[in-house]
């Protein structure tokens, strides 16, 4: 069985989180994200708790995004980021390599400015801000046709590199996840990108840009 909860949002946690993540003087906000979300799954999920599910964001299409935990591995505090719409599967999860291609079909489909107004929105979050304030400084120069609409992609992401900061807490965390955005963003040749999901299987996604017009 598994159990929903809207409790845990971006940088919104339960009363009690707040009240010990306020005790400590963070020097890292990132830092404080991370304890954010273990906080809340420890305060939040019980022993033996079984599956949960944490509603975290929505698209404007009403699609929501949200973290299925524990995750596949089953470790600690492990966790899925889930997009509803995001394919045709049971889990709706997207992978490091969708969302790698999508980026690289984008910038073959686009104009220069377009892409690169997505690739700072996605180093952005990776700096630590939320989907919200990115979309809001960056959305209208969102100028695409072709792949799943941005915020699909950009609403994930804060929770994806939270995950990825928690598996590895002692490593590079989020840098794992980045790292492609950056290449692609420096020029690499899509030709040398493993795993590239098809830009027609991309497109006929329920969030494909060219199915919400």
């Amino acid at each position: 069985m598994t159990t929903e909860s809207h409790v845990l949002g971006f940088e919104d946690y339960p009363e009690p989180v707040e009240t010990m993540l306020d005790t400590h003087e963070w020097g890292e906000p990132l830092n404080k994200q991370r304890m954010g979300v273990v906080l809340t799954f420890a305060t939040t999920v019980p022993y033996h708790g079984g599956s949960h599910r944490f509603y975290v964001d929505q698209l404007s299409t009403g699609h929501n995004v949200y973290l299925q935990h524990p995750g596949q591995l089953n470790n600690g505090f492990d966790y899925q980021v889930r997009v509803e719409g995001w394919n045709d599967s049971a889990t709706v999860r997207p992978s490091h390599d969708e969302i790698y291609s999508d980026f690289a079909h984008k910038r073959a489909h686009s104009t220069e400015e377009a892409f690169d107004a997505l690739c700072q929105a996605a180093f952005d979050i990776h700096a630590g801000k939320g989907a919200d304030e990115v979309i809001d400084e960056y959305g209208d120069q969102f100028d695409f046709t072709e792949g799943r609409i941005p915020e699909a992609l950009l609403r994930p992401l804060p929770w994806l590199f939270i995950e990825q900061d928690i598996r590895y807490w002692h490593g590079d965390g989020r840098d794992r996840t980045i790292g492609m955005v950056k290449s692609l963003y420096e020029g690499v040749s899509i030709s040398e990108i493993d795993d590239l999901q098809p830009l027609d299987e991309i497109n006929q996604t329920e969030l494909a840009i060219q199915n919400q017009r």
